[in-house]
Protein backbone atom coordinates (compact mmCIF):
# COMPACT_ATOMS: atom_id res chain seq x y z
CA UNK A 1 0.00 0.00 0.00
CA UNK A 2 1.17 3.49 -0.79
CA UNK A 3 2.19 5.74 2.08
CA UNK A 4 1.48 9.36 1.26
CA UNK A 5 2.92 12.41 3.01
CA UNK A 6 0.83 15.56 2.51
CA UNK A 7 2.54 18.88 3.23
CA UNK A 8 0.48 22.07 3.13
CA UNK A 9 0.35 24.96 5.60
CA UNK A 10 -3.36 25.49 4.94
CA UNK A 11 -5.72 23.10 6.70
CA UNK A 12 -8.28 23.18 3.91
CA UNK A 13 -5.58 22.22 1.41
CA UNK A 14 -4.49 19.27 3.52
CA UNK A 15 -8.08 18.11 3.98
CA UNK A 16 -8.79 18.32 0.27
CA UNK A 17 -5.65 16.38 -0.63
CA UNK A 18 -6.41 13.74 2.02
CA UNK A 19 -9.81 13.24 0.40
CA UNK A 20 -8.62 13.23 -3.22
CA UNK A 21 -5.65 10.92 -2.60
CA UNK A 22 -7.38 8.53 -0.16
CA UNK A 23 -8.05 6.12 -3.04
CA UNK A 24 -4.28 5.78 -3.55
CA UNK A 25 -3.17 4.85 -0.03
CA UNK A 26 -2.93 5.95 3.57
CA UNK A 27 -1.79 9.47 4.29
CA UNK A 28 -0.14 11.52 7.00
CA UNK A 29 -0.55 15.30 6.85
CA UNK A 30 1.71 17.99 8.24
CA UNK A 31 1.58 21.78 8.10
CA UNK A 32 5.26 22.73 7.86
CA UNK A 33 8.41 21.90 5.97
CA UNK A 34 10.27 21.10 9.18
CA UNK A 35 7.60 18.62 10.25
CA UNK A 36 7.60 17.10 6.76
CA UNK A 37 11.32 16.38 6.95
CA UNK A 38 11.03 14.87 10.45
CA UNK A 39 8.09 12.65 9.54
CA UNK A 40 9.71 11.61 6.25
CA UNK A 41 12.96 10.61 7.98
CA UNK A 42 11.09 8.75 10.75
CA UNK A 43 9.17 6.76 8.14
CA UNK A 44 12.46 5.55 6.68
CA UNK A 45 13.95 4.78 10.10
CA UNK A 46 10.87 2.72 11.07
CA UNK A 47 10.94 0.76 7.83
CA UNK A 48 7.72 2.38 6.61
CA UNK A 49 8.90 4.97 4.11
CA UNK A 50 6.60 7.28 2.22
CA UNK A 51 6.58 6.52 -1.48
CA UNK A 52 4.54 9.57 -2.46
CA UNK A 53 4.94 13.14 -1.18
CA UNK A 54 2.49 15.93 -2.04
CA UNK A 55 4.34 19.14 -1.29
CA UNK A 56 3.02 22.69 -1.37
CA UNK A 57 5.57 25.06 -2.88
CA UNK A 58 4.65 27.97 -0.59
CA UNK A 59 5.18 27.00 3.05
CA UNK A 60 5.63 29.47 5.88
CA UNK A 61 8.78 28.02 7.48
CA UNK A 62 10.82 26.51 4.63
CA UNK A 63 10.13 26.80 0.92
CA UNK A 64 8.68 23.72 -0.71
CA UNK A 65 11.62 23.77 -3.11
CA UNK A 66 14.07 23.48 -0.19
CA UNK A 67 12.02 20.64 1.34
CA UNK A 68 12.08 18.87 -2.04
CA UNK A 69 15.87 19.18 -2.26
CA UNK A 70 16.30 17.86 1.30
CA UNK A 71 14.00 14.89 0.64
CA UNK A 72 16.02 14.05 -2.47
CA UNK A 73 19.25 14.23 -0.41
CA UNK A 74 17.75 11.84 2.16
CA UNK A 75 16.75 9.46 -0.65
CA UNK A 76 20.27 9.38 -2.11
CA UNK A 77 21.40 7.29 0.86
CA UNK A 78 18.56 4.79 0.50
CA UNK A 79 19.14 1.59 -1.44
CA UNK A 80 15.54 0.56 -1.98
CA UNK A 81 13.65 3.80 -1.55
CA UNK A 82 13.07 6.86 -3.68
CA UNK A 83 9.84 8.78 -3.14
CA UNK A 84 7.82 10.32 -5.92
CA UNK A 85 7.40 14.01 -5.07
CA UNK A 86 4.54 15.96 -6.57
CA UNK A 87 4.53 19.71 -6.06
CA UNK A 88 1.24 21.47 -5.38
CA UNK A 89 0.98 25.17 -6.07
CA UNK A 90 -1.33 28.04 -6.80
CA UNK A 91 1.41 29.41 -9.08
CA UNK A 92 1.68 28.48 -12.71
CA UNK A 93 4.91 30.37 -13.19
CA UNK A 94 7.10 28.52 -15.64
CA UNK A 95 10.39 29.21 -13.80
CA UNK A 96 9.06 27.79 -10.53
CA UNK A 97 7.76 24.65 -12.21
CA UNK A 98 10.99 24.10 -14.15
CA UNK A 99 13.03 24.60 -10.98
CA UNK A 100 10.98 21.97 -9.16
CA UNK A 101 11.35 19.46 -11.98
CA UNK A 102 15.12 20.06 -12.10
CA UNK A 103 15.24 19.49 -8.34
CA UNK A 104 13.59 16.10 -8.62
CA UNK A 105 9.81 16.39 -8.55
CA UNK A 106 7.98 14.09 -10.94
CA UNK A 107 4.87 16.21 -11.46
CA UNK A 108 2.96 19.21 -10.22
CA UNK A 109 -0.63 20.18 -9.65
CA UNK A 110 -2.05 23.69 -9.75
CA UNK A 111 -4.67 24.43 -7.08
CA UNK A 112 -7.52 23.83 -6.85
CA UNK A 113 -6.98 20.11 -7.39
CA UNK A 114 -9.54 18.19 -9.41
CA UNK A 115 -10.05 14.44 -9.01
CA UNK A 116 -9.99 13.71 -12.76
CA UNK A 117 -6.70 15.58 -13.27
CA UNK A 118 -5.18 13.78 -10.27
CA UNK A 119 -6.33 10.39 -11.55
CA UNK A 120 -4.85 11.06 -14.99
CA UNK A 121 -1.47 12.16 -13.59
CA UNK A 122 -1.33 9.25 -11.15
CA UNK A 123 -1.95 6.82 -14.03
CA UNK A 124 0.88 8.49 -15.97
CA UNK A 125 3.16 7.97 -12.96
CA UNK A 126 2.13 4.32 -12.72
CA UNK A 127 0.30 4.70 -9.42
CA UNK A 128 -2.99 2.82 -9.28
CA UNK A 129 -5.86 3.23 -6.85
CA UNK A 130 -5.93 0.70 -4.03
CA UNK A 131 -8.63 -1.92 -4.19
Amino acid sequence: MNRILIVDDEEIGRTLMEDIFSKYGSSVSVSSGADALKVYQKGIEKGKPFNLVLLDISLKDISGMDVLKKIKKIDVGQIDHNAIVIMVTSHSERDIVIGCIKSGCKAYFIKPLKQDAVDKKMAELGISPIK
